[in-house]
């Protein structure tokens, strides 16, 4: 879901910065849940059923420059597992809502809160981001309109 958001919001300021979702130990292939399909549907940010479930890579880490990762176990992951990461792993809900847990096995009503977890922490990192002068927007940001840089997740 994190994905999709930041994809939608990057799209609507007319930057150019990628966005990717990536597991460090998510069943590689796995499609996405059905509750977070209809959840991206229902706030008009659809993700593709064909998406699949992806593993982590060392070239993607170090070519990314901001990596989110939902909680402290994935950030504590990335950076024994992959140091090159360390310094530029922040947790999506940093300063914002904190960790964001994995609704995978949660009934439908998590997938919302989750989503509303992504939005918040998203929104504060896009401003974040814009300021630095780490993403460019050709579109005016706002919490409707904007997106932030290059996300990483790292489901188990």
């Amino acid at each position: 879901m994190a994905e999709a958001y930041i994809a939608h919001r990057l799209s609507a300021l007319q930057s150019n910065a990628q966005v990717i979702s990536r597991g460090l130990g998510a069943p590689v292939g796995r499609p996405p849940h059905e509750y977070a399909l209809a959840v991206a549907h229902e706030q008009g940010v659809p993700i593709s059923p064909h998406k699949r479930a992806a593993a982590i890579t060392r070239p993607e880490l170090s070519a990314a420059t901001v990596v989110f990762v939902m909680d402290h176990g994935h950030r504590r992951d990335i950076q024994q597992n992959y140091p090159i990461a360390s310094g530029k792993t922040f947790l999506l809900g940093q300063d914002t809502v904190g960790e964001i847990a994995d609704p995978i096995r949660a009934p439908r009503p998590v997938f919302d809160d989750v989503w509303e977890a992504i939005v918040t922490g998203t929104d504060h990192w896009l401003e974040q981001l814009l300021q630095a002068g780490m993403i460019r927007a050709e579109a005016s940001p706002s919490p409707s309109s904007a997106g932030a840089l290059q996300e990483a997740s790292a489901a188990r």
